[in-house]
């Protein structure tokens, strides 16, 4: 049997190790994807050091790919070997091949690059799903990801504008027509953000999160940040106003005041694509998601395709698989701002 590079954790917690495993064969309904680029997701260290959604070791983590076609399993329609796509996953991604179910792939442009393409499948996802999709996964602004400008003149603000997730969110919002967009973040990354559509910036490092409030309030706010920044999104939104967090923990004690409050979770494939890991009935994707993921991907190639969307800017993580696991102690310890770290597998081959 053939053989790949992966990067396994071998036991609950254990450090990563750079180990061969067999090449996987793609079961009924999958495909086998080369993957070409994987991003890195804070999701990913939180996984490995809390030993969670790892359903068997030894694991391999990583969720955000891009990649080709290697092989299509029986039954699978509309995708052929050689097709460019980007996939998110659960697990599976840190290393050189894995299978995934086919109804998960979205076609990736020709006017982005892999790495671009590996930008997208799970920050992008959080904050579209948050903003975009019905009750009770999302605000609902747009449930069917129309290209029509459905808020027009309306005011947002995003706290977290630089994470990959707040980037997307902020461009998400000029897509809706927002016309007022207020951006809480580092000052350094001002002028990206006024390019994806920004236009207010707020400055982190002269207005602490438990001083930030927003003025006149907006009608939408997305936190995409740290804790704490609940009470400031409630602080700075209308009354009746929208909220979504990218923290299912997050709480506050401010007055309701008519808000609704989503908390939202990026998947575009739900339990009946992708099976739960653990119990089922806990597992934060919903058919919902599969329902309202349709949209995605059929309009996320478009969105990039026409310019819609942008990619988040990519620093590139040296010694292909192998240099992951500092990747990700970097960004553990808060040494990653305004980029999207993305991997090479094949870097590994030899």
């Amino acid at each position: 049997m053939s053989t790949q590079q992966a990067l396994i954790i071998p036991s609950p917690k254990a450090p990563f190790v750079v180990s061969p495993l067999p090449i996987p064969i793609p079961n009924k309904g999958d495909v086998r994807l080369k993957i070409i680029s994987v991003g890195l997701n804070p999701m990913n260290w939180a996984q490995h050091e809390w030993d969670f959604l790892i359903p068997e070791y030894p694991g391999v983590i990583g969720a955000d790919l891009a990649g080709v076609v290697d092989e299509v399993g029986e039954g699978v329609e509309g995708f052929a070997k050689g097709d460019e796509v980007l996939a998110q996953v659960i697990n599976g991604g840190f290393q050189q091949y894995t299978t995934l179910p086919a109804a998960t792939l979205i076609r990736k442009p020709k006017n982005i690059s892999f790495d671009e393409a590996a930008t997208f499948p799970i920050t992008f996802t959080t904050a579209c799903v948050g903003l975009f999709a019905p009750a009770p996964i999302g605000l609902a602004l747009n449930p069917t990801i129309s290209w029509d400008k459905l808020h027009q003149g309306e005011s947002g603000l995003v706290i977290g504008a630089g994470t990959s997730t707040g980037q997307f969110a902020v461009q998400l919002f000029k897509f809706l027509g927002f016309t007022r967009i207020v951006v809480y973040a580092s000052k350094v990354h001002f002028d990206y953000l006024k390019s994806l559509g920004a236009t207010e910036c707020i400055d982190r490092g002269d207005v602490p999160l438990d001083k930030l409030v927003v003025s006149p309030p907006v009608k939408v706010v997305y936190d995409a940040t740290a804790p704490g920044a609940l009470d400031a999104a409630y602080d700075s939104v209308v009354e009746g106003g929208l909220i979504t967090t990218v923290r299912p923990q997050a709480q506050t004690n401010r007055e309701p005041r008519g808000v609704t409050l989503v908390k939202c979770f990026g998947f575009y494939a739900g339990p009946d694509v992708m099976p739960a890991i653990g119990d089922p009935a806990s597992y934060p994707s919903k058919v919902e998601h599969t329902l309202f993921g349709k949209f995605i991907i059929e309009e996320l190639p478009r969105m990039m395709e026409k310019g819609a969307i942008v990619a988040n800017r990519v620093e590139i993580v040296p010694n292909g698989l192998a240099g992951i696991p500092d990747a990700l102690e970097r960004m553990k310890a808060g040494g990653v701002s305004g980029v999207k770290l993305v991997a090479h597998p094949q870097e590994s081959a030899t």
